[in-house]
């Protein structure tokens, strides 16, 4: 985006004294601050204040839904909202990452288990309060499901320099390829544990033929492995969209099962504009509700969905109709931390809280979690 664009957008702020762009960033960082001070052309300065509370504050720029800052924005009354997060995501860019500002440490030391936005979010919190984190992932690397999202979204470079900057300091000690599985043990070494474990368990259609989908996950990882002339993709959120854009990059043929209405799928106006773009078909109010096999294609057996006066979408009956063709299926409905796994008795994180599902909430929750460590209740 070029200078008189982000002029231009930047312009259409109100300025409105009760910012409620602020109040529905689950971070509390404030819209209003950072404009007006890029209005300015204190782009350094608008950089600075979005950075002192967003441990990721690019990625979440590049990232962040509609639903928070942007849905509350007044100018949705007149035309249209800010595009906040974009308005941010260049404030980073050209404002520069400011390097952290610590405190002395306090002598007290926290681990964190899991290395994603949860976990990241919390060793941000904890060490600007100056404890000492000893930071544990179980992979090589870094950046939980973040490192899922696509480069053409997020580019990798941008999440290693903001991970970098929460992590290579003297005040955290990062263990990679460390699976803990005796949680326990770490009470008596350290003031305090937070659990960030991430959701390892993938959401299922519970139907027959199940067996013949991948998840989510495993082609986000590696796309390349899993060409195919005709992809169904089974959900209607983000790592659907992202699962969908991605097929349809490598020249597939892309339709989308999205068991609600498609206002209703948690993706933003210009992604549905996207979808329309790339040629693909989102077929809403549609389940499947079982897949075959033959030789290489697969067949799907699906139904019409209503939604019900309670908001619930359910099978419309008589509507089944089969489709053929597909090369792969994809389940694409997320990912939940199973709640009889979760070990009791510890402060938890992000996707095992069951309350969060976009970056920045993960992040918040992180924060939170810290929190609780640092001005324990009581």
């Amino acid at each position: 985006m070029d200078i008189e664009k982000i002029k231009q957008e930047l312009s259409r702020c109100l300025g409105c004294k009760v910012m409620p762009c602020a109040k529905a960033c689950p971070l509390g960082v404030s819209p209003h601050d950072f404009i007006a001070a890029a209005k300015t052309g204190g782009y350094g300065e608008a950089a600075a204040l979005i950075a002192a509370k967003n441990p990721l504050p690019q990625t979440c720029g590049l990232v962040c839904p509609d639903m928070f800052c942007q849905k509350a924005c007044i100018r949705n009354r007149i035309d249209s909202a800010v595009e906040i997060p974009c308005m941010q995501a260049e404030m980073m860019k050209k404002g520069g990452l400011p390097p952290l500002e610590l405190p002395e440490p306090n002598g007290k030391r926290a681990a964190v288990i899991g290395g994603g936005p949860a976990g990241l979010g919390a060793v941000f919190e904890l060490i600007i309060n100056g404890w000492l984190v000893d930071l544990y992932e179980k992979s090589g690397t870094l950046g939980g499901v973040a490192r899922l999202i696509p480069e053409y979204r997020l580019p990798k470079s941008v999440l290693d320099a903001e991970i970098a900057r929460l992590t290579e300091n003297n005040r955290v000690t990062v263990h990679l390829n460390a699976e803990i599985t005796d949680f326990d043990s770490l009470n008596a070494r350290y003031d305090g544990v937070i659990l960030a474990l991430g959701e390892p368990a993938p959401r299922t259609l519970g139907i027959t033929g199940e067996e013949h989908c991948i998840s989510y996950k495993e082609f986000l990882q590696n796309p390349a492995r899993y060409a195919a002339r005709k992809i169904a993709i089974c959900g209607g959120g983000e790592v659907a969209l992202d699962c969908a854009l991605t097929a349809s990059s490598k020249n597939a043929e892309v339709e989308m099962f999205v068991r609600r209405r498609r206002e209703d799928m948690r993706i933003m106006a210009r992604d549905q504009k996207e979808l329309d773009e790339k040629g693909i078909t989102v077929r809403a109010l549609t389940s499947v509700t079982e897949i075959r096999k033959t030789g290489n294609t697969c067949c799907l057996t699906a139904v019409t969905n209503e939604i019900n006066p309670e908001g619930k979408a359910v099978r419309c009956e008589g509507t089944e109709c089969t489709l053929e063709g597909y090369g792969l299926i994809i389940q694409a409905l997320g990912s939940y931390f199973p709640k009889e796994n979760i070990p009791a008795g510890f402060i938890l994180a992000g996707d095992m809280t069951g309350q969060t599902g976009t970056v920045v909430q993960a992040l918040a929750s992180g924060k939170a979690a810290a929190r609780k460590l640092i001005a324990p209740e009581g």
